[in-house]
């Protein structure tokens, strides 16, 4: 949330193209309000040389205004000591800054909705049949507490979402393409009901995005490192033998001593017989390790 140095309940309303290459598909209208809403990725609490977002005592263009937007004061903050809401003021001065970018806002008046982004549904390129194993926990990102441009209201309503047929896709600027979910229940007319988007298709992210903090880099590189190791490790699985699974995969590797003509663990390391149910959710995962090994022989003799 940013509160703006402007009257109370002063207003300035810019026309905006609904396709910025394509004239014909019309336009509409936004509002730059007294407090406007924007992305919280697009503000730090310390800038840097290579960051080109907001920041304390820095000035951003802001979009359609035609000025700057200059951030004089942090007010309030979260338990993560994140920034949730801002001191600005807009300047239009002729000796003002150049911005190195120009962020998006939402005006008071917003309204709430979900926003549902996805990512890849496996860490691995190829999925194998130890496919749960390879599944990203972080393929769906939900944003609860988004919020839009009223604008919307001109063009999505529950009445007219239909699980049978392709509902309305738009375009969320410098984010990218969204489609209107069924779970959808928004009433345009009352203004209430829950309105829910999905993305389809990235946009990609301005340069400033780019810049990341050393947290964020550590971050990138720690996913990155798990989705290499994973494809290692599947690496390994599949040049063992069925029959030496349980010798020779990392996760077994010293753990038996003794094994059945099939290679199912009939002795613990220290000797102990290995229970019947035991062996017999081993046999299982030994047939799961054949399965995936089958479908990696086959994908690879293509």
């Amino acid at each position: 949330e940013v509160a703006k140095k402007l009257k109370d309940g002063e207003t300035m309303t810019y026309e905006v193209q609904n396709s910025p290459t394509d004239e014909s598909m019309g336009s509409h209208t936004v509002t730059l309000t007294d407090v406007i809403y924007i992305d919280s990725s697009d503000f730090r609490m310390k800038d840097d040389a290579t960051y080109y977002g907001l920041a304390p005592n820095k000035a951003v263009g802001l979009k359609y205004f035609g000025g700057n937007l200059v951030c004089d004061e942090v007010t309030s903050t979260n338990s993560d000591g994140k920034a949730t809401q801002l001191k600005c003021h807009l300047d239009t001065s002729e000796t003002r800054s150049k911005p190195k970018s120009w962020i998006t806002w939402v005006p008071k008046d917003g309204i709430p909705c979900e926003v549902r982004v996805y990512g890849h549904l496996f860490t691995v390129k190829e999925p194998s049949d130890r496919w749960e194993e390879e599944l990203n926990d972080k393929s769906e990102a939900v944003h609860a507490h988004a919020i839009v441009d009223p604008s919307i209201r001109d063009i999505v309503d529950a009445k007219n979402v239909d699980k049978w047929t392709s509902n309305v896709a738009l375009q969320f600027e410098r984010i990218g393409y969204f489609v209107v979910d069924v779970d959808t229940q928004f009433d345009s007319s009352k203004n209430e009901g829950a309105l829910v988007f999905n993305r389809t298709v990235s946009l990609k992210e301005e340069t400033f995005k780019k810049q990341l903090t050393k947290e964020e880099l550590a971050e990138i590189d720690k996913r990155k490192a798990k989705t290499k190791n994973d494809s290692e490790a599947k690496e390994i699985l599949m040049k063992i033998v069925v029959e030496d699974f349980f010798k020779l995969a990392p996760e077994y590797k010293g753990l038996y001593s003794q094994y059945n003509d099939t290679g199912i663990p009939t002795h613990l390391a220290d000797g102990s017989t290995v229970t019947k149910s035991a062996m017999k959710k081993l046999a299982q995962k030994q047939k799961k390790h054949q399965k995936a090994l089958m479908s990696y022989n086959k994908q690879n003799s293509k």
